[in-house]
């Protein structure tokens, strides 16, 4: 099964746009080809189908910092659409840094919406942020372990 990344973020007109674009950046590791989507209020910028190696960053992140707990309870997952949705900070990822949040309030411009699609979204879920105990992954997971979902 093939694994796909998606990336959205909302656009307010008084946002720079290039600043944005290090928002993918720094997520994706390059910045990959984004669509622009007119909202009411906003625009909504679109990285789709990226493949599974362009969040290679974000795994190691997430294990570096000891947040896979947080990056779990903070997790969306869409059985019905296979999907597992992450929120992340956009003026904390725009300085490099990885902060998971629950709710759009948590972030006052917009979240960035962090979507792994393409298999079975528990998973899924556990092979991005596995379980763990006293901070330690209980099975530990290597990147390339994508393969066997």
């Amino acid at each position: 099964m093939v694994l796909t990344i998606t990336v959205k973020m909302s656009y307010f007109s008084t946002e720079n746009k290039q600043k944005l674009e290090q928002c993918f950046i720094h997520l994706l590791g390059e910045l990959p080809k984004i669509q622009e989507v007119k909202d009411i209020e906003t625009k909504i910028l679109v990285a789709e189908n990226q493949p599974i190696s362009s969040i290679r960053n974000f795994f190691f992140i997430i294990r570096e910092r000891k947040i896979l707990d947080t990056v779990r309870k903070c997790s969306f997952i869409d059985e019905i659409n296979e999907s597992v949705t992450f929120l992340l900070h956009k003026q904390a990822l725009y300085v490099n840094k990885i902060a998971v949040i629950t709710s759009d309030t948590s972030s006052p411009l917009g979240n960035v919406q962090l979507t792994i699609k393409g298999g079975d979204p528990i998973e899924i879920l556990n092979w991005i942020a596995p379980e763990t105990s006293d901070g330690e992954e209980l099975v530990i997971q290597k990147f390339r372990d994508y393969q066997k979902l």
